[in-house]
């Protein structure tokens, strides 16, 4: 026991009247108890003399100068003051609610002069004290505007969330999950400001998957944080290598795909430690082996001192996803809402959703009855072999047959003969190939089945007598020959109509066009690309009302050329200029696009997984309430849906907890030292005169020599491979050496 507990001048009626207090709040145990254990050849004491004498004996074996003080007697509080507390707490301290130690009494007691203060702002940040001092950063920093970090008042009213999650992405390796049309372009762009200003040569990069996403964030960066445009460019894999290397000395900020980065600085025409901030958009694709993981691991093995913010509507489909993302990319902090979250409710708009559950055409089932007849000779042989018990060979899918595929091998097929193994594998081939067939008749309509099995037939002809024997049966079946005789035949009437999900869709789209007007927009989200092009065929029947285009990704088709990426970004001004009303998107439309007021989406069919389901409603109720019809065929489809809403709710609710997650803290330094506290500075952000003079997209262009000068030569990109396979990057040589070309 301390001896600055107590004054040595504490009178024996004072000392009594707390061991009272003390006995009577713990109901007559405790002490009192004790102390008639002790000794027990005092009885109860009855008066206050008593009581001195039992106090007496009690402390005549302590040495006389136990409660002696060095310090000079302080005045000691009243008798009052001396509240009882749990008889437990007798080492002298306890700590409070707050998590804070509080010096106690001799029995526990709470002193009313020390009690609870009112918390003030501390002088110096609270550190992590398990992680050792971080090194101070290599990139030159602007100690002066470090002071302050500003946050863009050109918006309007300043939205709390938006606010909060900027301040903390400023500090650490933030993981970002908003749900769509709530402004985390605003977020990046407000981040890559206050890091603009406050390093004097990092570079600024911001990467996403397909250029559309890219241009909008170079809006936000020009016309909201006001980064100038002379110090920004915007990369791809069509810039030569010459003029990328030039546009990494003169830039700050860049645009760009993450293979394109990844590209620069495998081959040093980019120096990875100068990358002071790296933004990601669409981070829930930072898994596996995709550019995402491998271009941030790669800039870490040269430096640590970057910020990273990663941005995503979605941030995975289960726990162990979201994990990996955070491994991935270092994360250290996660701000995560969902549309139920109490300070984003007030800026979700409604979506009313609605299910419209439909069942096959009768010439549907004609269809699907003469297929299934057609496949029986192969569906006999899995039969044979105990694979597939009589199933209905129309509820076929590629992975369920791939498993059973394994799943044989791995057993009974181990045993079979050689002859045998090699007639399963070559019917097992066959019927995985037809299987996406199926899933088009069922799901999206006649024709892209017929289409789909006429490139089958086609590919079959052309080998002749080398292609596949099972294929060969199949084409040559009357059953299969009179199931395509019949649907040529109803291609080529007019008015037919391959899926009942296609009345429905016109209907619904009609319907939304007659209550809203002209000025209203609607998408149609299709998985296939077929599919997507025989619905803008049927809405383009009801013109002009209806004015449909597709919106396709870059690779080509069996049936059509894809959208280059400049095709892609017109598509979307068209769109929005109201040039065309309906756009017909395959997945290239789900992730992140700013497509403008939609006040319809049509789902034309279900998607298992909850990160695309939850992408593509983001499409609509951005500024005003959307409405979203889903088509959906009775059975699996509608199983399917209702499994991926489950799951999507299921998983929101995990991650909003984040209690399961393991964050990075080892890989997220602070990079603003220790000794600079900025402080926040909200004002209207003044946007350069370049940036309003030019609206098209920072590319860089070839520089034209003038006519009778010599053309300078070429920087050629020059790395000096280290050990381990990774150029040292940065460094480059004007032309060929002299010496080297000899």
């Amino acid at each position: 026991m301390d001896s600055d507990e107590f004054d040595d001048d504490i009178a024996d009626e004072d000392f009594i009247t707390a061991l009272e207090q003390v006995s009577s709040s713990i109901g007559g145990q405790g002490t009192a108890r004790n102390l008639q254990n002790s000794t027990p050849q005092v009885s109860k004491p009855t008066s206050q003399q008593d009581a001195a004498a039992v106090a007496a004996l009690e402390l005549e074996d302590l040495p006389s100068d136990a409660f002696s003080s060095p310090e000079p007697p302080q005045s000691r509080p009243p008798a009052s003051a001396i509240i009882s507390g749990p008889q437990t707490a007798r080492s002298g301290f306890s700590r409070t609610s707050s998590g804070n130690w509080r010096q106690t009494t001799l029995f526990g007691g709470s002193i009313s002069g020390d009690g609870p203060r009112p918390s003030q702002p501390t002088t110096a940040r609270v550190f992590r004290a398990d992680l050792p001092p971080e090194a101070r950063t290599h990139h030159a920093i602007d100690e002066e505007a470090m002071k302050t970090w500003v946050y863009p008042t050109n918006l309007g009213a300043i939205r709390d969330y938006q606010f909060s999650i900027v301040k903390n992405s400023l500090f650490n390796n933030t993981l970002v999950a908003l749900p769509t049309g709530l402004g985390k372009t605003f977020i990046a762009a407000t981040v890559m400001l206050n890091f603009y200003r406050w390093t004097k040569t990092a570079k600024l990069v911001f990467v996403a998957p397909t250029k559309p996403l890219v241009a909008q964030q170079v809006d936000a960066c020009y016309n909201i944080a006001g980064i100038p445009r002379s110090e920004t460019t915007l990369l791809t894999g069509d810039i030569p290598p010459a003029l990328r290397v030039d546009e990494w000395e003169a830039r700050r900020v860049f645009f760009m795909t993450p293979q394109t980065l990844l590209n620069d600085i495998s081959h040093g025409y980019a120096d990875p430690k100068q990358i002071g901030l790296l933004v990601i958009d669409e981070a829930h694709r930072a898994v596996g082996e995709y550019a995402y993981a491998k271009v941030t691991k790669l800039i870490r093995r040269f430096s640590n001192s970057f910020r990273v913010l990663a941005l995503t509507a979605t941030p995975g489909s289960k726990i162990e996803t979201v994990q990996e993302v955070i491994d991935n990319l270092g994360i250290s902090h996660c701000e995560i809402r969902t549309e139920d979250s109490i300070d984003i409710r007030q800026y979700v708009h409604q979506r009313n959703i609605e299910q419209v559950v439909l069942d096959p055409s009768d010439e549907m089932c004609l269809v699907s009855e003469l297929f299934t007849k057609a496949l029986k000779p192969l569906t006999d042989k899995l039969t044979s072999q105990n694979i597939w018990f009589g199933r209905n060979p129309m509820a076929m899918t590629a992975y369920g047959l791939m498993q059973s595929q394994k799943e044989w091998f791995a057993s009974r097929g181990r045993h079979a003969n050689q002859g045998v193994q090699h007639m399963m594998r070559a019917v097992f081939n066959v019927l995985t190939s037809i299987a996406h067939s199926i899933k088009l008749l069922n799901f999206h309509g006649i024709k892209p089945f017929y289409d789909n099995l006429v490139d089958l037939r086609s590919e079959q002809e052309g080998k002749g007598e080398k292609g596949s024997k099972y294929k060969r049966q199949l084409i040559q079946d009357s059953n299969f020959q009179e199931m395509m005789d019949r649907i040529a035949k109803w291609l080529r009437t007019d008015g037919f109509v391959g899926h009942p999900k296609l009345t429905a869709l016109a209907e619904c789209v009609l319907n939304h066009f007659m209550d809203k007007g002209e000025a209203t927009r609607v998408i149609v989200f299709s998985e296939y690309r077929d599919s997507a092009e025989e619905i803008v065929r049927m809405l383009n029947t009801h013109r002009p009302l209806i004015k449909a285009s597709v919106f396709v990704g870059q690779a080509d088709g069996k049936r059509g050329e894809g959208m280059k990426q400049a095709q892609q970004i017109a598509a979307i001004e068209r769109f929005k200029r109201g040039e065309f009303n309906v756009l017909v998107a395959t997945s290239i439309g789900e992730e992140g696009l700013d497509i403008g007021q939609v006040d319809l989406i049509v789902c034309y069919d279900s998607s298992a997984s909850p990160i695309r389901m939850l992408q593509r409603m983001g499409r609509t109720g951005r500024k005003r309430a959307g409405n979203i019809t889903l088509l959906l065929m009775r059975g699996k489809e509608e199983d399917q849906f209702a499994k991926s809403k489950d799951n999507y709710e299921k998983m929101q609710t995990l991650i909003c907890e984040g209690s399961r997650f393991n964050f990075r803290f080892d890989l997220s330094t602070r990079i603003v030292p220790r000794a600079i506290r900025p402080e926040v500075d909200k004002r209207h952000v003044d946007i350069p005169i370049e940036n309003t003079q030019d609206t098209s997209l920072p590319e860089p262009k070839k520089r034209r020599v003038p006519a009778g000068k010599k053309k300078p030569p070429q920087k050629v990109p020059h790395a000096r491979w280290s050990g381990d396979g990774i150029p040292e990057c940065g460094e480059h040589v004007e032309g060929r050496r002299e010496s080297e070309a000899g």
